[in-house]
Formats: structure tokens, C-alpha cells, sequence
């Protein structure tokens, strides 16, 4: 390392110590801050044997082929669309500005239950607590483009061998679930320790040469704490700030122990477009109660007034992230980029001619069906082969306007290569 580079990379440690410093003096300690004996072995333990039982209970529902949740299936005789041969590098890059879809040969994510792909196969309320992990929009890998068009499911197309998805319906503890490190009820302030965890379940497969591999990790996080938590903190505008933290954290962790890696922020869908659907089926209005109690019902007070405060935040998380990702320590690096993936920000669910097309929702009218997650999926492989300023900021039907890699602009676009 140069010695200019060291210095660089010390200032930048410097003046993240004086944040962190400056958040533990100025900012509250909130529910979401701290550890209780909640997070004791024996109480984790307790835990893991009570969702072991429920999933059983449940049992898979993530095998489903007909639904009204299901996305139609993408007929056999129709080609992929995209020209697989310019998708992949003759050999591995060097520099992540030269990468193609194609040259992932490991996929991740950290999140929470949207990333868990909670109920999306659900057509009752027990449907809800299977995590249908295989069709998850950024990390599900069950089945193939034509069902199932996540983000795996795509660059499986170009990596046959691309490893990491989560295979099926799972919980974090099984192993079907890989390289997808989501917890429903997951808050921002578990970024840094699913970073760290992941890492090392990463580091520890015998199918990834970490050193070599080309890794993608999608974040997408903050649902929680906007839908459950941010009425019950002292300080509610201080959340902003400390998400910040959180992501930098996370990041820095991600970019200093783990080579090689793609790194795609997504922002939460706004929670208002969701809690708000007009007319809302009395199931959901029920629901919404207990998954989004700072907007929904009267636990705590809520007002028009308390519910515009909670948007605004909402919209200064959105601003951090794209904030947080443009930061210099996180730029023009070979084998390091983090790019924010806009195509939630602006969502609808005003599609496919109807006021509001109820087949893209789970269940409960808040998570995904996998009709869902195959529009998530697809958008986000969109932004990816959009250039940073053109990329898209709301989900499309399946193959509308869809993105392939083309011989002037064959790589995933970064803040440097743009």
C-alpha cells in the first residue's frame, strides 16, 4: 500500500471513530440499540427449537404451482432474451468496472423479511410464516428463469455455477437457506453483524475460491424499524443518522474482508404506498395492526400527523443510503463497489390495468408473492445494467423493456464506470 493510500485509509478510519464517537454522546439508546437477555444461548436456543416447530407445523409451501400469487410461466419455446455470449469475461476481471453478469460466480444478501421472501406462496394466514426462501427476489435460486425470474435465476443463465441462492423454503438455520443471511424482524441495527456473518459462512464454503470468486451482495434493510419501531424511539429523528452508521459500518466491514465483491443497496418500498391500499381487504386491515403498528390502528396514537413524521424519515433512510454509497472511501477501488439500485423508490401497485393489482402481494398485503418478487427480481437486474442517472425507479410486468448486456455497455454500471 502506498504510503498516500495509508493515509487516506487511516483519515478515513479517523473520521469514522469521530462519527461513531459523536452518535454514542449525541444520539438516544433505543429499543433497536442494545442486546437483552432476549440474546442469551439459552433463550436463542429456546428460539431456534420453536421455529423448528413451526416450520414443520406449516410445512413447504414454496412448491406451489398454481396460485393466483404466481407469476405465468415464461412458455418453453420462448429463448432467454438476452445474447449469453456477451455476458460473461473470457476470464476473470480484474477491476470491478470491467464486470459482467456473468463473471458472479457467488451471490448473498442481508435483510429482512421482504428478503426472506416471507409468505410469498401464502393463500392463507399460516402461509405467512413459511419463508419461501427459493423465490426470494434478490437471492432465491429455486426452479429457473421461466417460473421463478429472480436475480439468481437470471445470472444462472450466464454462471450455471453460480453458487449462493437459497434453494427452497427454509428458516436461517437450514441449509437450503446459503448465502441469504435475511431475518424476518431483522432492523438496521443488525447490518455490521450480518456483514460479519456472512463473511464468514462465505470464507468457510469449499465451493468458493474466496480470493478469486466474483461475489454480489444485495442490502436491503429498514422496513422494521420504519413499520414497528420509529414510534417507539425517544429520539425518532435520529434514525436516519444512525442507519447511516449502521451502512457505513456494514460496508467498510464488507470492502476490508471480503475481496471481489459487488455490493447493490436497495431501498425499502415506501411503506405508506403499502399500509395505505384503498379498498383494503378486511384480513390485511387486521394485520397491519400487529406488522405495521406506527402507522396502522391505535397502539400509539397514530395521526395523519404522526404518520406524514414517520414518511419523512423514511425518505431522509432513502437519502442516507444514496448518500452512504457515494462516499469517496467507497469509490475507485478494483475489487470494491457499492451501488444504490433506485427501482423501490418510487413503486406503484397501480399495475397490469388495475387500481391496485393485488397479485403482487402476499397474503397479508405487505410482503411479496412470488408474482412479487419476480417484478422485484427483474428490476433490480435492470438497474443493474442501467447507467448511474438512467436507471428506472419503479417495477414493470415481467420482460417489459428488460435488460441485457450488449457489446458497448457488456458491464454491471458503477458510480465509476457510468
Amino acid at each position: 500500500m502506498s504510503a498516500a493510500a495509508s493515509v487516506r485509509k487511516i483519515s478515513t478510519y479517523g473520521i469514522t471513530f469521530l462519527l461513531v464517537l459523536h452518535a454514542v454522546i449525541t444520539l438516544s439508546v433505543d429499543v433497536t440499540d442494545q442486546t437483552t437477555s432476549l440474546d442469551t444461548g439459552s433463550m436463542r436456543d429456546m428460539f431456534h427449537t420453536f421455529r423448528e416447530w413451526m416450520f414443520n407445523f406449516v410445512g413447504r409451501t414454496g412448491m406451489r404451482t398454481r396460485g393466483y400469487f404466481l407469476q405465468d410461466k415464461i412458455p418453453d419455446d420462448l429463448p432467454f432474451p438476452c445474447n449469453i455470449s456477451l455476458g460473461r469475461s473470457d476470464r476473470p476481471p480484474k477491476s470491478v468496472h470491467k464486470l459482467r453478469p456473468g463473471d458472479i460466480s457467488v451471490i448473498a444478501a442481508m435483510g429482512d423479511s421482504l428478503t426472506a421472501a416471507s409468505g410469498a406462496a401464502s393463500d392463507s394466514m399460516l402461509g405467512l410464516y413459511m419463508e419461501n426462501r427459493g423465490l426470494a427476489w434478490c437471492i432465491g435460486g429455486q426452479w429457473n428463469w421461466r417460473n421463478v425470474t429472480t436475480l439468481p435465476n437470471i445470472l444462472k443463465e450466464f454462471n450455471p455455477k453460480l453458487v449462493g441462492y437459497s434453494l427452497g423454503d427454509a428458516y436461517p438455520f437450514h441449509r437450503e437457506t446459503q448465502f441469504n443471511m435475511a431475518e424476518i424482524g431483522a432492523v438496521s441495527y443488525d447490518m455490521p453483524f450480518m456483514a460479519r456473518a456472512l463473511v464468514r459462512r462465505i470464507r468457510s464454503d469449499p465451493r468458493v475460491d474466496f480470493k478469486r470468486d466474483w461475489k454480489l451482495v444485495t442490502i436491503s434493510i429498514g422496513g422494521n424499524d420504519i413499520c414497528s419501531f420509529v414510534c417507539t424511539m425517544q429520539h425518532p429523528d435520529d434514525l436516519p443518522e444512525k442507519h447511516r452508521l449502521r451502512m457505513i459500518k456494514a460496508l467498510q466491514y464488507l470492502r476490508d474482508n471480503m475481496p471481489r465483491t459487488f455490493v447493490n443497496v436497495v431501498s425499502i418500498p415506501s411503506v405508506e404506498t403499502v399500509v395505505s391500499i384503498s379498498p383494503k381487504p378486511g384480513i390485511c386491515h387486521t394485520l397491519h395492526h400487529g406488522e405495521c403498528s406506527c402507522w396502522v390502528g391505535k397502539l400509539y396514537n397514530q395521526t395523519d400527523s404522526s404518520r406524514a413524521r414517520w414518511r419523512r424519515i423514511q425518505e431522509e433512510m432513502v437519502k442516507v443510503e444514496m448518500e452512504v454509497v457515494k462516499m469517496d472511501e467507497f469509490r475507485r477501488l478494483d475489487e470494491f463497489a457499492v451501488v444504490h439500485q433506485p427501482w423501490s423508490t418510487n413503486i406503484t401497485l397501480k399495475m397490469n390495468g388495475r387500481s391496485v393489482d393485488y397479485s403482487l402481494l402476499a397474503y397479508d398485503c405487505f410482503h411479496m408473492s412470488q408474482k412479487g418478487n419476480a417484478y422485484a427480481g427483474t428490476a433490480l437486474w435492470n438497474n443493474m445494467l442501467q447507467p448511474v442517472g438512467s436507471k428506472t425507479t419503479n417495477w414493470k410486468p415481467l420482460f417489459e423493456n428488460f435488460k441485457c448486456p450488449t457489446a458497448k455497455a457488456p458491464y454491471l454500471f458503477t458510480y465509476d464506470n457510468s
